[in-house]
């Protein structure tokens, strides 16, 4: 024994010599991100300092081996994936939160009830952070596969509230998840599931109200956005009005959540078209536009949406009393747009283009015309030449043209969109149909078809189909 050498406390693993490997002062930015927050300073956790291992070089043709515990680094992973959420960097959020599932399985095997919570997760950050509604759809039911057919035992009364949140997390994904697919019956009976298990959590004593308040206000909006998708507007309005009562509770009545839901709520009852109940609505947005009023200095994006809002719901009244109103909420907010992001800024060319949709339905063509002329070339810089957003200006402008008796100009400008619409969406698209029907029902006039010609292609179209039968007398 005493010849023996005495084994390395260090795991090292071979590697091809420094030659090979060629020059090693470089640093691999992808994996140094993972360990470094977004100011550049070193991650540390709160339980237990990180030690970096990805820029170790290699030393005589050997590296050293991160020899971490898969706890600390599900605790590590965890942790970054919620900054990266916050953050808005949904691809680092996703990549940490498949560690975090490999992580879990190795630590509790494929068969346990967090296995499923850590799949969850990442549905959840696939439908949040990606909008892949298919992707989590199915690790959602994954996930549920894994909670119906294993065997879970909670050991305490708050592992079993926490079995119980997990099912509920697991049934709001496929919820939401099938009314974006447009799968409504799958949608309603998986929120009725997860209403069900709810109300069994609630009856836990290790249960707090708040915790009843807020998971009851996130699945009561998926409900509500799923009725207002089938038009089921009774049961619709139903889930907001508690959906207010709750939220005015946990949050107060000033707060950034009331004030979204109050904005969904105007939307919900403007969506019913002529059964709209307009006073109804101009509350609803009042309420919000006042909210963010208190809580966002001018120009704040939610302060210009809360406006457009008001705007565009006075003028769906119809009442010349309620012009005026419109038009100024409208004019501040094109103002607001154009002071804080520019001329050239997409959300002030979507407010210009709602203003001149809003002068049309108030028969006010001259004024909607010059602000569609004047705002084509910011589109043209700011979306492309060949953008959806410049065909539906060619397109009102089209319409205007018809409305003054203009034939000719409303062809070519129809033209033009058309053109954009067949290369971007194309000639199969219904709007590129619909574009087309236009200038066939212009085109049928005769006076205009023998004197009006778009290109050699449109006239080609109209000789008449060649025949090789030779009728004989």
């Amino acid at each position: 024994m005493a010849d023996e050498e005495t084994l390395p406390l260090v795991v090292e693993i071979s590697r091809p010599t420094r030659e090979a490997w060629g020059p090693t002062n470089e640093i691999n930015d992808d994996n140094e991100d993972i360990y470094t927050d977004n100011e550049g300073e070193p991650y540390n956790s709160t339980e237990e300092q990180v030690t970096q291992t990805t820029n170790y070089k290699p030393r005589n043709g050997q590296r050293k081996v991160d020899m971490m515990p898969p706890e600390d680094n599900l605790k590590r992973s965890e942790k970054l994936a919620k900054q990266y959420s916050l953050k808005n960097k949904a691809d680092k959020a996703i990549r940490e939160l498949i560690k975090c599932m490999a992580y879990t399985r190795i630590i509790y095997g494929p068969s346990h009830w967090k296995y499923a919570q850590s799949i969850a997760n990442l549905a959840e950050g696939y439908l949040d952070l990606k909008n892949y509604w298919a992707q989590a759809e199915h690790h959602a039911d994954t996930a549920r596969s894994i909670l119906l057919h294993g065997s879970h035992l909670a050991s305490s009364m708050e592992e079993k509230a926490s079995l119980y949140s997990v099912l509920i997390q697991i049934y709001g994904i496929i919820g939401r998840a099938s009314t974006a697919l447009k799968k409504y019956p799958e949608a309603e009976q998986a929120l009725q599931k997860a209403d069900k298990i709810l109300q069994e959590r609630a009856k836990l004593s290790c249960v707090t109200d708040r915790e009843c308040n807020l998971l009851d206000i996130s699945l009561y909006q998926c409900m509500a956005r799923l009725y207002a998708k089938e038009k089921k507007h009774a049961l619709a309005c139903e889930k907001y009005d508690k959906i207010l009562e709750l939220s005015t509770k946990e949050f107060g009545p000033d707060s950034k959540q009331v004030m979204q839901i109050y904005t969904e709520y105007g939307q919900l009852e403007q969506s019913k078209g002529k059964y709209a109940n307009h006073d109804k609505v101009i509350d609803l947005f009042l309420r919000a536009h006042s909210i963010a009023s208190a809580i966002h200095k001018e120009g704040h994006p939610d302060l210009i949406d809360t406006a457009l809002n008001l705007s565009q719901a006075h003028a769906g009244t119809g009442l010349e009393e309620s012009e005026s109103s419109a038009l100024s909420y409208m004019e501040d907010c094109l103002r607001s747009c154009t002071t804080i992001h520019g001329p050239n800024h997409a959300k002030t060319l979507e407010v210009q283009e709602q203003f001149a949709k809003m002068l049309l339905r108030m028969d006010k063509t001259s004024e909607a015309m010059q602000i569609l002329q004047s705002s084509l070339p910011s589109k043209c810089e700011v979306f492309g030449d060949y953008s959806e957003q410049v065909a539906d200006t060619y397109k009102l402008i089209g319409s205007i043209y018809l409305t003054q008796g203009n034939i000719e100009k409303a062809l070519l400008t129809y033209k033009k969109c058309h053109t954009i619409e067949s290369l971007l969406l194309g000639k199969n698209h219904r709007k590129t149909k619909d574009t087309q029907h236009t200038m066939e029902i212009l085109l049928s006039n005769p006076n205009l078809s023998h004197t009006f010609v778009l290109n050699k292609e449109d006239q080609l179209l109209k000789r008449p189909r060649f025949c090789n039968v030779v009728g004989r007398t």
